[in-house]
């Protein structure tokens, strides 16, 4: 049986088919590169725009997220972390209505800060926000806490006036050293100066109208509030 011949044009296409294509083996940016500058548009559609496009929205989603997260929307004029039990809770609601009242704005004292359970990692991660302004916990709690430097040091917080009027009332604790040690393994917690970071609640006329407890229980200044005006205004409120 006779062989088929092939037409010119049969042979042609044969051969283009055979041919490995001219950008085999280049990345898609590279190719992008090389195109004429009128068939880039359609390219980068075509393999470029909807990855970017999901990049972006996936970026944006965290972005937001995070944002809410450090800044949520409704941020109290004072947020106040009552640890151990302190205060009961519903004295707690009852505190933190009466002072609402008298500041006009939205208050928090929060009294579920329980350091058996998750209370620690709860402070930590909300200190670490800038999200809480005062704490309140009882002495051997607080002293734990002047250790970690999650407190400020009174002389610098409270005005001259509070520290004057409030000066029977300030204890010290030695807080946190971030001096450099040879061994890696050492804590600066509780080797720090001694510094008066609390204040004692049961000599605030303010904190027994609402506490039924005779507690041992002491105020401080959280470390990097954003809100030290509202926090020394409630420490008037309290010792009034």
């Amino acid at each position: 049986m006779a062989a088929m011949k092939l037409t010119d044009e049969q042979r042609k296409a044969v051969e283009t088919l055979s041919n490995a294509p001219e950008h085999a083996h280049e990345s898609k940016l590279a190719v992008f590169r090389q195109l004429p500058l009128k068939a880039k548009p359609a390219y980068f559609r075509e393999h470029f725009l909807v990855p970017l496009v999901a990049a972006l929205a996936i970026i944006a989603l965290v972005a937001f997220l995070v944002v809410r997260f450090v800044t949520p929307d409704n941020r109290p004029k004072l947020y106040a972390a009552v640890l151990d039990g302190a205060i009961d809770t519903s004295e707690a609601q009852t505190m933190q209505q009466h002072f609402a009242d008298k500041l006009g704005q939205d208050v928090t004292i929060d009294s579920y800060f329980d350091t058996s359970k998750d209370g620690l990692s709860k402070l930590q991660t909300m200190l670490s926000a800038k999200q809480i302004d005062v704490i309140i916990a009882p002495r051997a709690m607080f002293q734990q806490l002047a250790g970690y430097g999650y407190l400020t040091d009174l002389k610098s917080s409270l005005s001259e006036t509070q520290q004057s009027e409030l000066a029977s009332s300030m204890v010290s604790f030695n807080g946190f050293s971030d001096a450099e040690s040879d061994d890696p393994g050492a804590s600066g917690d509780g080797k720090g100066a001694s510094k008066p970071y609390g204040l004692k609640l049961n000599e605030a006329k303010g904190w027994s109208a609402f506490a039924s407890d005779d507690s041992d229980a002491l105020i401080g200044i959280a470390a990097d509030t954003q809100q030290t005006d509202t926090a020394r205004e409630f420490i008037n409120w309290l010792y009034q």
